[in-house]
Protein backbone atom coordinates (compact mmCIF):
# COMPACT_ATOMS: atom_id res chain seq x y z
CA UNK A 1 0.00 0.00 0.00
CA UNK A 2 2.67 2.28 0.86
CA UNK A 3 4.34 1.60 -2.50
CA UNK A 4 1.45 2.39 -4.30
CA UNK A 5 0.91 5.30 -2.68
CA UNK A 6 4.56 6.41 -3.25
CA UNK A 7 3.86 5.81 -7.01
CA UNK A 8 0.73 7.92 -7.26
CA UNK A 9 2.04 10.57 -5.67
CA UNK A 10 5.24 10.91 -7.86
CA UNK A 11 3.66 9.12 -11.08
CA UNK A 12 6.31 6.64 -11.55
CA UNK A 13 3.83 3.74 -12.83
CA UNK A 14 6.62 0.82 -12.63
CA UNK A 15 6.34 1.05 -9.07
CA UNK A 16 2.56 1.02 -8.97
CA UNK A 17 2.55 -1.80 -10.85
CA UNK A 18 4.90 -3.47 -8.05
CA UNK A 19 2.80 -2.32 -5.30
CA UNK A 20 -0.54 -3.89 -6.99
CA UNK A 21 1.91 -7.26 -7.28
CA UNK A 22 2.29 -6.75 -3.50
CA UNK A 23 -0.76 -6.38 -2.57
CA UNK A 24 -2.49 -9.06 -4.92
CA UNK A 25 0.02 -11.44 -3.64
CA UNK A 26 -0.25 -10.75 0.02
CA UNK A 27 -3.91 -10.82 -0.31
CA UNK A 28 -3.67 -14.66 -1.69
CA UNK A 29 -1.18 -15.29 0.51
CA UNK A 30 1.43 -16.25 -1.86
CA UNK A 31 5.00 -14.76 -2.13
CA UNK A 32 7.24 -15.53 -4.66
CA UNK A 33 10.42 -14.86 -2.44
CA UNK A 34 8.77 -17.36 0.23
CA UNK A 35 8.68 -19.59 -2.65
CA UNK A 36 11.74 -19.77 -3.67
CA UNK A 37 13.20 -19.94 0.07
CA UNK A 38 10.25 -23.35 0.86
CA UNK A 39 8.62 -20.90 3.35
CA UNK A 40 5.27 -21.13 1.58
CA UNK A 41 5.10 -25.17 1.08
CA UNK A 42 6.29 -25.66 4.53
CA UNK A 43 3.26 -23.21 5.48
CA UNK A 44 1.22 -25.07 3.06
CA UNK A 45 1.92 -28.34 4.58
CA UNK A 46 1.82 -27.18 8.25
CA UNK A 47 -1.70 -26.01 7.82
CA UNK A 48 -3.17 -28.74 6.25
CA UNK A 49 -2.09 -31.18 8.76
CA UNK A 50 -3.60 -29.15 10.85
CA UNK A 51 -6.83 -28.91 9.17
CA UNK A 52 -7.18 -32.84 9.75
CA UNK A 53 -6.64 -32.53 13.25
CA UNK A 54 -9.50 -31.62 16.55
CA UNK A 55 -8.70 -27.96 16.98
CA UNK A 56 -6.88 -26.89 20.05
CA UNK A 57 -5.85 -30.76 21.29
CA UNK A 58 -3.66 -30.39 24.18
CA UNK A 59 -3.30 -33.82 24.22
CA UNK A 60 -0.12 -35.31 22.13
CA UNK A 61 -0.97 -36.22 17.90
CA UNK A 62 1.04 -37.17 15.64
CA UNK A 63 1.10 -37.86 11.42
CA UNK A 64 2.83 -40.24 9.87
CA UNK A 65 2.61 -40.86 5.92
CA UNK A 66 1.75 -44.33 4.11
CA UNK A 67 5.87 -44.98 5.19
CA UNK A 68 5.56 -44.92 8.54
CA UNK A 69 8.12 -41.41 8.60
CA UNK A 70 6.78 -38.75 10.69
CA UNK A 71 5.42 -35.70 8.92
CA UNK A 72 3.77 -33.88 11.86
CA UNK A 73 3.65 -33.26 15.52
CA UNK A 74 1.60 -31.21 17.19
CA UNK A 75 3.52 -29.11 20.63
CA UNK A 76 2.31 -31.48 23.10
CA UNK A 77 3.69 -34.49 21.30
CA UNK A 78 7.20 -32.52 20.11
CA UNK A 79 7.70 -32.18 23.97
CA UNK A 80 6.69 -35.99 24.84
CA UNK A 81 8.81 -37.50 22.20
CA UNK A 82 11.05 -35.00 20.80
CA UNK A 83 13.32 -37.64 19.03
CA UNK A 84 10.76 -39.33 17.31
CA UNK A 85 11.11 -39.84 13.78
CA UNK A 86 9.02 -43.18 12.15
CA UNK A 87 5.94 -45.61 13.56
CA UNK A 88 8.92 -47.99 13.57
CA UNK A 89 10.75 -46.30 15.99
CA UNK A 90 7.53 -46.04 18.35
CA UNK A 91 7.53 -49.68 18.08
CA UNK A 92 11.25 -50.84 18.44
CA UNK A 93 11.60 -48.42 21.38
CA UNK A 94 14.30 -46.41 19.42
CA UNK A 95 13.03 -43.50 21.74
CA UNK A 96 14.17 -42.70 25.10
CA UNK A 97 10.51 -43.80 26.64
CA UNK A 98 9.72 -46.69 27.52
CA UNK A 99 6.79 -48.71 25.21
CA UNK A 100 4.49 -51.86 25.63
CA UNK A 101 2.60 -53.68 23.00
CA UNK A 102 -0.72 -52.65 23.01
CA UNK A 103 -4.12 -54.76 22.45
CA UNK A 104 -3.79 -54.68 18.69
CA UNK A 105 -1.67 -53.12 16.28
CA UNK A 106 -3.40 -50.05 16.43
CA UNK A 107 -3.25 -49.18 19.76
CA UNK A 108 0.20 -48.38 21.88
CA UNK A 109 0.57 -47.55 25.78
CA UNK A 110 3.74 -45.78 26.56
CA UNK A 111 5.14 -43.90 29.59
CA UNK A 112 7.18 -40.75 29.37
CA UNK A 113 8.78 -39.08 32.72
CA UNK A 114 5.80 -39.86 34.86
CA UNK A 115 2.68 -39.54 32.53
CA UNK A 116 1.28 -42.76 30.67
CA UNK A 117 -0.57 -42.36 26.97
CA UNK A 118 -2.29 -44.17 25.61
CA UNK A 119 -1.30 -43.96 21.49
CA UNK A 120 -4.32 -44.75 19.02
CA UNK A 121 -3.79 -44.81 15.50
CA UNK A 122 -5.84 -44.00 13.18
CA UNK A 123 -5.91 -43.84 9.25
CA UNK A 124 -6.60 -40.62 7.20
CA UNK A 125 -7.61 -42.24 3.51
CA UNK A 126 -8.13 -39.46 2.00
CA UNK A 127 -4.92 -37.88 3.23
CA UNK A 128 -2.90 -41.28 2.70
CA UNK A 129 -1.75 -40.46 6.56
CA UNK A 130 -1.94 -42.09 9.78
CA UNK A 131 -3.71 -40.18 12.63
CA UNK A 132 -1.30 -40.71 16.06
CA UNK A 133 -3.89 -39.51 18.41
CA UNK A 134 -2.52 -39.53 22.51
CA UNK A 135 -4.61 -39.67 26.01
CA UNK A 136 -3.08 -39.02 28.99
CA UNK A 137 -4.04 -42.50 31.01
CA UNK A 138 -1.60 -42.23 33.94
CA UNK A 139 -4.42 -41.98 36.77
CA UNK A 140 -6.02 -44.90 35.12
CA UNK A 141 -2.32 -46.99 35.17
CA UNK A 142 -2.08 -45.76 38.93
CA UNK A 143 -4.96 -47.29 39.87
CA UNK A 144 -3.75 -50.06 37.87
CA UNK A 145 -0.44 -50.31 39.53
CA UNK A 146 -2.40 -50.37 42.50
CA UNK A 147 -4.56 -53.14 41.87
CA UNK A 148 -1.92 -55.37 40.63
CA UNK A 149 0.31 -54.09 43.59
CA UNK A 150 -2.16 -55.20 46.34
CA UNK A 151 -2.65 -58.80 44.84
CA UNK A 152 1.19 -58.65 44.94
CA UNK A 153 0.99 -58.14 48.62
CA UNK A 154 -2.17 -60.44 49.08
CA UNK A 155 -0.11 -63.39 47.43
CA UNK A 156 2.65 -63.04 49.13
CA UNK A 157 1.23 -62.44 52.65
CA UNK A 158 -0.77 -65.84 51.80
CA UNK A 159 2.23 -67.33 50.88
CA UNK A 160 3.19 -66.70 53.99
CA UNK A 161 1.04 -68.24 55.42
CA UNK A 162 1.06 -71.18 53.75
CA UNK A 163 4.81 -71.53 54.84
CA UNK A 164 3.90 -70.07 58.73
CA UNK A 165 1.90 -73.58 59.26
CA UNK A 166 5.01 -75.79 58.64
CA UNK A 167 6.65 -73.69 60.78
CA UNK A 168 9.06 -71.86 57.34
CA UNK A 169 9.92 -68.50 57.54
CA UNK A 170 8.77 -65.64 55.37
CA UNK A 171 12.49 -66.07 54.40
CA UNK A 172 11.85 -69.10 51.92
CA UNK A 173 8.68 -67.65 50.11
CA UNK A 174 10.90 -64.39 48.90
CA UNK A 175 13.87 -66.69 48.30
CA UNK A 176 11.79 -68.74 45.90
CA UNK A 177 10.19 -66.51 44.11
CA UNK A 178 13.49 -64.13 43.13
CA UNK A 179 14.99 -67.79 42.22
CA UNK A 180 11.97 -68.52 40.01
CA UNK A 181 12.69 -65.60 38.38
CA UNK A 182 16.04 -65.15 37.41
CA UNK A 183 15.80 -68.93 36.20
CA UNK A 184 12.93 -67.85 34.39
CA UNK A 185 14.79 -64.89 33.03
CA UNK A 186 17.74 -67.50 32.02
CA UNK A 187 15.82 -69.96 30.17
CA UNK A 188 14.32 -67.13 28.00
CA UNK A 189 10.87 -66.23 29.41
CA UNK A 190 10.17 -62.63 28.69
CA UNK A 191 10.96 -59.84 31.73
CA UNK A 192 7.05 -59.82 31.87
CA UNK A 193 6.51 -63.27 33.02
CA UNK A 194 9.49 -63.87 34.76
CA UNK A 195 7.94 -60.91 36.92
CA UNK A 196 4.60 -62.53 36.92
CA UNK A 197 6.06 -65.88 38.26
CA UNK A 198 7.94 -64.14 40.63
CA UNK A 199 4.38 -62.74 41.92
CA UNK A 200 3.01 -66.13 41.62
CA UNK A 201 5.44 -68.39 43.17
CA UNK A 202 5.05 -67.25 46.81
CA UNK A 203 2.10 -69.24 46.56
CA UNK A 204 2.89 -72.80 45.92
CA UNK A 205 2.58 -74.15 48.91
CA UNK A 206 -0.95 -72.28 49.84
CA UNK A 207 -2.64 -75.76 50.09
CA UNK A 208 -0.64 -76.55 53.16
CA UNK A 209 -3.47 -74.31 55.07
CA UNK A 210 -6.08 -77.19 54.38
CA UNK A 211 -2.80 -79.90 55.95
CA UNK A 212 -3.81 -81.36 59.21
CA UNK A 213 -1.04 -80.01 62.02
CA UNK A 214 -0.54 -83.95 63.11
CA UNK A 215 0.52 -84.59 59.40
CA UNK A 216 2.14 -81.37 58.49
CA UNK A 217 4.42 -80.41 61.78
CA UNK A 218 5.37 -84.65 62.01
CA UNK A 219 9.19 -84.37 63.21
CA UNK A 220 9.76 -87.54 61.62
CA UNK A 221 9.08 -89.23 58.43
CA UNK A 222 5.57 -89.66 57.07
CA UNK A 223 4.12 -92.95 56.64
CA UNK A 224 2.29 -94.05 53.91
CA UNK A 225 -1.22 -92.53 54.68
CA UNK A 226 0.28 -89.40 56.03
CA UNK A 227 2.04 -88.90 52.98
CA UNK A 228 -0.75 -89.40 50.47
CA UNK A 229 -2.82 -86.60 52.97
CA UNK A 230 0.77 -84.38 51.99
CA UNK A 231 0.64 -84.83 48.85
CA UNK A 232 -3.18 -83.22 48.53
CA UNK A 233 -1.79 -79.94 49.43
CA UNK A 234 -1.29 -79.41 45.57
CA UNK A 235 -3.95 -80.56 43.99
CA UNK A 236 -5.96 -78.47 47.16
CA UNK A 237 -3.83 -75.27 46.20
CA UNK A 238 -4.48 -75.56 42.31
CA UNK A 239 -8.13 -75.87 43.09
CA UNK A 240 -8.43 -72.98 45.49
CA UNK A 241 -6.69 -70.62 42.87
CA UNK A 242 -7.55 -71.57 39.46
CA UNK A 243 -11.10 -70.54 39.46
CA UNK A 244 -9.93 -66.56 39.16
CA UNK A 245 -9.46 -64.31 35.76
CA UNK A 246 -6.98 -62.26 37.51
CA UNK A 247 -3.30 -63.08 35.74
CA UNK A 248 -1.47 -63.26 38.78
CA UNK A 249 -3.69 -66.02 40.59
CA UNK A 250 -4.32 -68.03 37.23
CA UNK A 251 -0.04 -68.27 36.97
CA UNK A 252 -0.09 -68.75 41.10
CA UNK A 253 -2.91 -71.72 40.38
CA UNK A 254 0.19 -73.66 38.05
CA UNK A 255 2.40 -73.36 40.24
CA UNK A 256 0.24 -74.42 43.03
CA UNK A 257 -0.83 -77.69 41.55
CA UNK A 258 2.45 -78.65 39.37
CA UNK A 259 5.41 -77.13 41.49
CA UNK A 260 5.74 -81.36 42.88
CA UNK A 261 5.31 -82.83 39.13
CA UNK A 262 8.82 -84.58 38.07
CA UNK A 263 10.16 -84.76 34.74
CA UNK A 264 10.10 -88.74 34.55
CA UNK A 265 6.55 -88.57 35.13
CA UNK A 266 6.65 -89.86 39.00
CA UNK A 267 5.72 -86.73 40.62
CA UNK A 268 2.10 -85.56 41.73
CA UNK A 269 -0.74 -84.88 41.62
CA UNK A 270 -1.15 -85.38 37.97
CA UNK A 271 1.91 -87.72 36.46
CA UNK A 272 3.09 -84.90 34.02
CA UNK A 273 5.86 -85.55 31.85
CA UNK A 274 8.52 -84.02 30.58
CA UNK A 275 7.69 -80.26 28.32
CA UNK A 276 3.90 -81.46 29.45
CA UNK A 277 4.44 -80.05 32.83
CA UNK A 278 4.25 -76.14 32.81
CA UNK A 279 7.52 -73.98 32.56
CA UNK A 280 6.20 -72.26 35.74
CA UNK A 281 6.03 -75.78 37.39
CA UNK A 282 9.45 -76.70 35.77
CA UNK A 283 10.73 -73.60 37.42
CA UNK A 284 9.56 -73.11 40.80
CA UNK A 285 10.30 -77.05 41.74
CA UNK A 286 13.63 -76.46 41.29
CA UNK A 287 13.69 -73.44 43.16
CA UNK A 288 11.53 -74.97 45.99
CA UNK A 289 13.83 -77.65 46.39
CA UNK A 290 16.94 -75.94 46.37
CA UNK A 291 16.00 -73.59 49.29
CA UNK A 292 14.12 -76.63 51.22
CA UNK A 293 17.31 -78.80 51.29
CA UNK A 294 19.39 -75.47 52.09
CA UNK A 295 16.61 -74.79 54.75
CA UNK A 296 16.19 -76.61 58.58
CA UNK A 297 12.58 -78.05 59.17
CA UNK A 298 11.07 -80.00 61.60
CA UNK A 299 12.07 -82.77 59.99
CA UNK A 300 15.64 -82.34 58.99
CA UNK A 301 18.45 -80.59 59.38
CA UNK A 302 19.61 -78.01 56.48
CA UNK A 303 22.10 -79.52 53.91
CA UNK A 304 24.92 -78.46 52.94
CA UNK A 305 25.97 -76.80 49.53
CA UNK A 306 27.63 -78.91 47.83
CA UNK A 307 25.47 -81.98 48.20
CA UNK A 308 22.10 -79.87 47.35
CA UNK A 309 24.16 -79.25 44.20
CA UNK A 310 24.97 -83.19 44.02
CA UNK A 311 21.38 -84.17 44.35
CA UNK A 312 19.98 -81.36 41.63
CA UNK A 313 22.85 -83.23 39.00
CA UNK A 314 21.46 -86.70 40.08
CA UNK A 315 18.34 -85.53 39.09
CA UNK A 316 18.18 -83.92 35.87
CA UNK A 317 15.96 -85.53 34.03
CA UNK A 318 14.11 -87.80 36.44
CA UNK A 319 12.97 -85.09 39.21
CA UNK A 320 14.14 -82.28 37.48
CA UNK A 321 14.00 -80.17 33.66
CA UNK A 322 17.91 -81.13 32.56
CA UNK A 323 17.85 -77.61 30.83
CA UNK A 324 17.14 -75.61 33.78
CA UNK A 325 19.55 -77.80 36.12
CA UNK A 326 22.31 -77.03 33.81
CA UNK A 327 21.28 -73.36 33.75
CA UNK A 328 21.20 -73.18 37.45
CA UNK A 329 24.25 -74.33 37.98
CA UNK A 330 26.05 -72.50 35.74
CA UNK A 331 24.61 -69.34 37.16
CA UNK A 332 25.17 -70.64 40.31
CA UNK A 333 26.36 -67.33 41.50
CA UNK A 334 23.53 -65.61 41.13
CA UNK A 335 21.46 -67.74 43.30
CA UNK A 336 23.51 -67.82 46.21
CA UNK A 337 23.93 -63.60 45.79
CA UNK A 338 19.67 -63.95 46.39
CA UNK A 339 20.16 -66.78 49.17
CA UNK A 340 22.70 -64.47 51.07
CA UNK A 341 20.22 -61.44 50.56
CA UNK A 342 17.32 -63.11 52.45
CA UNK A 343 19.35 -65.78 54.42
CA UNK A 344 18.28 -67.27 57.68
CA UNK A 345 20.30 -68.61 60.57
CA UNK A 346 19.61 -72.23 59.69
CA UNK A 347 21.48 -71.47 56.29
CA UNK A 348 24.81 -70.06 58.30
CA UNK A 349 24.87 -73.56 59.96
CA UNK A 350 24.59 -75.07 56.72
CA UNK A 351 27.09 -72.65 54.98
Amino acid sequence: MTLLGYAVFSQIWWIAIIGIFLIYTGASRYCPVFHIMGVNSASARHKYHLSLLPGHNPEPVYLFDKHGDLVFRNHAARNILPDLRSIEALKKGKSHSEFNAGLDNSTMCFKDQNKSYLLKFQPIEDAKLIAGYGFNVTKLVEADEEVINTQKELIFRMGEIGETRSKETGNHVKRVAEYSKQLALLIGLPIDEAELLKMASPMHDIGKVAIPDDVLLKPGKLDAAEWEIMKTHAAIGYELLRHSDRPILLAASIVAGQHHEKWDGSGYPNGYVGKDIHIYGRITAIADVFDALGSERVYKKAWPLDKILSLLEEEKEHHFDPQLVDLFCENLDIFLQIRDEFRDDSMLKAS
